[in-house]
């Protein structure tokens, strides 16, 4: 048995670590149980520096305290004795501390403030030789704003780097491995932009929300083979200037860019005041992934547009070869309207304006490759202007997304879901950009409810696991005084804006709902006590909310004002419920205004949630032995569905006659026995009188296809899966979508494109039900599966491969000559409960296993 997929702190081969905690995780390879293992570090020079010796457990990682030199490459390994106690050896995976705080550069600026007008692109140079002969060289580098780092005009990994932040809290730095780039003769070179730092953010498009003026800290340490180091930090001695090629540069908006400038370097940088130093970024950098060649479209009206045939977070890069001073325009969009090049979707608030995406080159008459260096979108289309021949073999696509690990695969005989599942890992790309966004091409913002519903999905899609344990330090870096979670995190807007919605139901809630996930996911601790404190603030919150029944400020929204400050009648129940504050509730359920709703009273949704968070909590708490703490949690998820009961229950049925109110008590196990099955049968009723579409709304939709296979409505839900009339989820695949649709109508009745994101995952959330119904898998506890396949619908046979944090584990079916073939694979060092559709159980160990039904 070999130890394979080896990570450190969630990541492959990590460079620039500032931490004392390691967690180091793998997978078995061959055998049936890992009976012993032993974990062994050593530095670069081949000095032991840990030795764990022989621990007898089958867990497939181990967290370790231990303290290191900062810039120090270690290298790891392990060795194995499976249950026949042989023993085998990995191959060696590594990990590189980082400064650990230890900064000699110093922030520099041009020392120019951004007030009304945008500022052109800024850039630093500094220039150096080599001294000696090198053993090895790193660069660390942040800023306020993005930056682009080149060695000798070799452009580094990465891009959008730093990446975004509360920059009020956290400003992250990058390490790049440069050793084989350096000459004798050297020249550094930045490029500095808005990016999130000073760039349009959330959907009222403002700017300078962390500042108004960029700043650079960069640091190249030389270690020469004779052991001595030499720094080159960013000072006074960095060259800068601001005449270069990009005239301006917006997240959002685009890139202004004439290659006829060429910088002058022809001033100092300007030492600067800035109060936080950086510390190492806990995931990687956003990348360029795949590339796409488009097909050129000449619209009805002879415009010239490029197809991508992909919708995609990224930009369009091309060839340059046209004629000196000419200027090429490029927009990027979804959607077309009767084959003319839309902008719709580009929308925010009636305010076409807002967005401009697009790309404005002059050129220099000389062949040169063009990448935006600040600016990304979404889109498939883009329309060309400015020249008359176009080859589209000079332009392509760059889809950008943070490095992830993919875990999955589904295939089954219905190539619409299919189609579906493809839309969903699209829309996942395109919208884990560093933080969990709602959309690549408006707000880009990180919504928390969109990213907890999606989370489920998301964990068989991908190793998740460093994205969300950055992304919930972003959260709680904007948590509220008072407890309350932001709605987007980082916060994209003034105070002001974000006062209304604070604190939101079932969004809010992420702030329990997505440690608890990953914690049961990853059976990793740690996911808990990083948010402790966060969560603790939040359950504080909770339990005042619920015990103030004063009426609350009046929003932001001058047309939205509490109706009912007292909503509930007095009864022993009323201090679990939450009857203040806006809520998001059930946003963009089919048939429901949800923007006209934002502002009317919820009890049903927050209690439902304080019950299930607290639950959770609880649990968490309990896990890591804060026992008083979690019988507080305990007691008040209790006391919340004895209150969901009286007030929003009567004669086993659900009071509200949504189909998100009958989902929502049995997903989040809020009813007595006595009342699951009846309404269990009322929301089976609903789908079927409403044709088998979808009737639930962004916190509903991910449950309500589970929640009708576990209460024995199978055919109901296989129904509303495969349902391809509007709303249903593959009514978009039915329309064309390469991705997730931010709703399930995008055309207006004669066939124009209404103002919605064509790229919003959380509809997409429903794809875990693929993997844990369909397929069954579904892990139990550590190196423990469940796989329960439920066959049914139209569908011949299903398939899907997971791979998990405890090896590839997999499930197929297939109907053929009136019987179902089944076929599991459960990986080394794993066992699982296997539940076959017949009603029979097996307990099985690491091996794959057939069984006809």
């Amino acid at each position: 048995m070999k130890a394979v997929r080896l990570k450190t702190n969630y990541r492959k081969d990590p460079i620039g670590i500032d931490t004392d905690h390691f967690h180091f995780s793998w997978n078995c390879e061959g055998g049936i149980r890992q009976k012993s293992f032993q974990l062994i570090i050593k530095d670069e020079d081949g000095r032991q520096v840990f030795d764990s010796s022989k621990i007898d457990s089958a867990r497939m990682s181990y967290d370790l305290k231990i303290t290191l030199n900062d810039q120090t490459r270690c290298f790891w390994h392990l060795i194995l004795w499976d249950e026949n106690g042989k023993q085998e050896e990995s191959e060696a995976a590594f990990f590189e501390t980082g400064l650990g705080g230890k900064w000699k550069a110093r922030w520099i600026t041009t020392g120019r403030v951004c007030k009304k007008e945008r500022l052109s692109g800024e850039y630093f140079r500094r220039q150096f030789v080599l001294k000696k002969k090198v053993k090895k060289v790193r660069l660390y580098a942040s800023a306020c704003g993005t930056y682009s780092a080149y060695i000798n005009s070799q452009r580094l990994s990465g891009v959008l780097a730093p990446g975004s932040s509360e920059y009020g809290k956290h400003i992250y730095y990058q390490t790049y491995d440069v050793t084989k780039l350096l000459k004798e003769e050297n020249t550094l070179d930045f490029t500095l932009l808005d990016g999130w730092y000073m760039g349009k953010l959330g959907y009222l498009n403002e700017t300078n929300h962390f500042g108004n003026m960029r700043k650079l800290i960069a640091q190249l340490v030389i270690t020469y083979e004779d052991e001595t180091k030499e720094y080159i930090c960013s000072d006074e001695s960095f060259k800068c200037c601001y005449d270069g090629p990009i005239l301006y540069s917006d997240l959002k908006d685009g890139e202004i860019y004439d290659a006829n400038r060429i910088p002058s370097y022809d001033k100092h940088a300007i030492v600067c005041d800035h109060k936080m130093m950086p510390e190492a970024a806990p995931q990687d950098l956003i990348e360029e992934q795949e590339h796409f060649t488009p097909d050129l479209l000449i619209t009805p009206s002879g415009k010239k547009v490029l197809d991508f045939h992909q919708n995609m977070a990224g930009y369009i890069c091309f060839k340059a070869n046209w004629p000196k001073e000419s200027t090429i325009t490029i927009q990027m969009g979804e959607v077309l309207d009767h084959g003319e090049f839309s902008r719709n979707t580009l929308l925010e608030q009636g305010r076409p304006d807002q967005i401009a995406q697009k790309i404005v080159y002059t050129s220099n008459g000389q062949q040169e490759y063009f990448h935006p260096e600040g600016f990304y979108s979404g889109f498939r289309y883009a329309l060309i202007e400015g020249i008359e021949e176009i080859d589209p073999a000079a332009f392509e696509g760059v889809a950008i997304y943070s490095p992830l690990e993919f875990t999955s695969t589904f295939e089954c005989s219905n190539k619409k879901i299919e189609q579906f599942h493809r839309n969903t890992l699209w829309s996942l790309k395109s919208n884990f950009v560093d933080v969990p966004t709602d959309c690549p091409q408006r707000e880009k913002s990180g919504w928390d409810g969109d990213a907890q519903v999606f989370l489920p999905t998301a964990l068989y899609m991908a190793d998740v696991s460093a994205f969300f344990k950055k992304w919930l330090v972003d959260l709680a870096d904007c948590q509220r005084k008072d407890g309350r979670i932001e709605n987007v995190s980082p916060s994209a807007h003034r105070f002001a804006h974000r006062e209304a919605l604070g604190g939101a139901a079932g969004w809010a809630d992420a702030a329990i709902i997505i440690p608890y996930r990953l914690w049961k996911n990853y059976g990793d601790e740690s996911f808990i006590s990083d948010n402790l404190k966060m969560m603790l603030g939040w359950k504080s919150y909770v339990e005042k909310a619920a015990k103030d029944k004063r009426e609350k400020h009046a929003t932001w929204l001058p047309f939205l004002k509490h109706k009912k400050p007292y909503y509930v009648e007095a009864s022993d129940y009323e201090n679990y419920v939450i009857e203040s504050g806006s809520h998001w509730g059930e946003w963009l359920e089919p048939d429901v205004d949800s923007f006209s709703e934002i502002d009317l009273p919820k009890p049903e949704l927050t209690t439902a949630y304080a019950a299930y968070s607290m639950g959770l909590l609880g649990e968490m708490l309990q896990k890591i032995g804060r026992e008083k703490e979690a019988e507080e949690c305990f007691t008040f998820s209790k006391h919340a569905k004895q209150a969901y009961s009286h007030y929003f229950i009567k004669e086993g049925q659900a009071l509200s006659k949504r189909q998100s109110a009958m989902v929502r008590p049995l997903a989040l196990d809020l009813l007595k026995e006595e009342d699951r099955e009846k309404i269990a049968r009322d929301l089976a009723e609903d789908v079927r009188n409403r044709n088998y579409k979808v009737g639930t709304g962004f916190l509903s939709t991910p449950f309500v296809l589970s929640v009708l296979v576990s209460n024995g409505y199978v055919k109901e839900a296989y129904r509303m899966l495969e349902n391809e009339e509007v709303p249903g989820w593959l009514a978009m695949v039915k329309g064309g979508a390469t991705s997730i649709w931010e709703t399930y109508v995008m055309y207006d009745e004669e066939g124009h494109p209404l103002g919605h994101s064509m790229n919003h995952y959380s509809p997409g959330a429903v794809c875990a039900f693929l993997y844990d119904t369909v397929c069954g898998i579904r892990i139990d506890s550590k190196n423990r599966f469940v796989i329960a396949p439920v066959p049914g619908g139209t569908l011949d046979y299903a398939k899907a491969e997971y791979l998990s944090p405890y090896g590839k584990v997999s499930s197929s079916w297939e109907k053929k000559e009136g019987k179902i073939f089944c076929r599991f694979d459960v990986p080394a060092n794993c066992t699982a409960l296997i539940l076959l559709p017949d009603g029979r159980k097996e307990k099985v160990s690491a091996g794959a296993y057939e069984f006809v039904v």
